[in-house]
């Protein structure tokens, strides 16, 4: 749903309307993807290039997470989001994890663009740009047990390998939107595999916009606290409960009552294995505390969701989706909205019903465009 004209056909057509302009607004703009897509080939081929320390294991560079899905919003506060990247090393399987670590740390340490921003974290090595965005490094080996695409990532707390599935599990959250976009850009070079396309909202596919519509309610029930209801987690639920609703209303609301459902019947804290390796659980972070939280999260945006499907006119909608995401996209949905409205007015396709509703429909009574004339 992507025009006022066809949004204005129905109550639901509107609230998909609304929820799609919100989408839009948490895109991330054309300047900020093209600057994370040099700065992730730049890294690639500082880490698999001629003269690196890494390119006899023959490494391969590719993207993991949200940029992957299509499913990266723009961060609560400020301009900072995140990229991951895997950075998958062969025949390195019998080594030591730390050992892998300190050696892609090591050659990124080797670029003096690099040295002064990066900072350790347990599994990954993190390239702070300030003001921009952070670009989390995965080091890891191919995970033989297993087989493609497992890989093994380093715990440098634990000083062991954690079986990962990235490429895995983006093909199942792919087969759950039902079709997979196919990216026309071609890599630069074969161990690095290009960034998915920015794809224009209006082309994603209704569970993308779901993930990132629950992304930002958490992100504006949490007030930004990284920490809470991490993403990997409601992206799994959600592919887990949607049934494959062209709505997004209805499938938003398929996916809060599936979730709902399942906190309610469960035994416990709620369990959510890894669909592309269920030995891993990612529900085992949660702690009594953080899965109260979650848990008063999803009560919460059902309660939101409900109060802007009973929105009565645009200053109501308008209020409720600022208590879903903010009154910042709430406001650029509502505006986009006027917009169209306003434009069907001035080539006089915009009707009102007997009930005083707007629609298109030829039933309506027209409304004349406004020349603001004062006649």
């Amino acid at each position: 749903m992507s025009a006022p004209s066809l949004a204005l056909q129905s109550r639901q057509g509107q609230l998909d309307f609304f929820l799609e302009q919100v989408c839009f607004a948490l895109q991330l703009t054309e300047a900020q993807y093209e600057d994370a897509r040099s700065k992730y080939e730049a890294v690639g081929k500082w880490l698999s290039g001629p003269g690196s320390p890494l390119s006899q294991f023959q490494p391969v560079i590719f993207p993991q997470g949200s940029m992957r899905i299509g499913t990266t919003n723009r961060p609560w506060v400020g301009d900072e989001f995140d990229l991951d990247l895997v950075c998958r090393l062969h025949g390195c399987g019998t080594a030591h994890p730390n050992a892998v670590y300190e050696a892609v740390y090591a050659r990124l340490a080797n670029n003096g663009l690099y040295r002064p921003i990066l900072e350790k974290k347990n599994r990954c090595i993190r390239l702070n740009y300030a003001g921009d965005f952070h670009l989390d490094i995965i080091p890891a080996c191919p995970d033989t047990f297993r087989g493609e695409p497992f890989i093994k990532v380093p715990d440098r707390e634990m000083a062991v390998w954690k079986t990962s599935n990235p490429v895995g599990f983006a093909e199942i959250f792919f087969e759950c939107c039902k079709r997979q976009i196919v990216s026309g850009t071609e890599a630069l070079a074969k161990s690095i595999q290009p960034l998915p396309s920015a794809v224009p909202s209006q082309y994603k596919y209704v569970l993308q916009h779901i993930v990132q519509l629950m992304k930002r309610h958490r992100d504006r029930f949490f007030d930004g606290d990284n920490d809470a209801a991490r993403s990997i987690v409601l992206t799994t639920l959600a592919q887990t409960f949607y049934r494959g609703e062209q709505s997004l209303q209805d499938g938003l609301e398929g996916i809060l009552n599936g979730i709902f459902s399942a906190i309610e019947t469960c035994h416990g804290i709620l369990q959510v294995p890894n669909p592309s390796n269920p030995q891993e659980k990612f529900s085992d972070a949660w702690t009594s505390e953080s899965y109260a939280d979650f848990v008063a999260y999803i009560r919460n945006f059902r309660l939101q969701l409900d109060r802007l499907i009973r929105a009565n006119g645009l200053g109501s909608a308008s209020e409720a989706l600022g208590h879903l995401f903010g009154e910042r996209v709430a406001s650029k949905a509502i505006s986009a909205f006027g917009t169209g409205t306003e434009q069907l007015r001035k080539e006089n396709n915009l009707r009102i019903t007997k009930a005083g509703a707007l629609t298109t429909a030829s039933s309506g009574i027209g409304i004349r465009p406004n020349n603001f004339y004062g006649r």
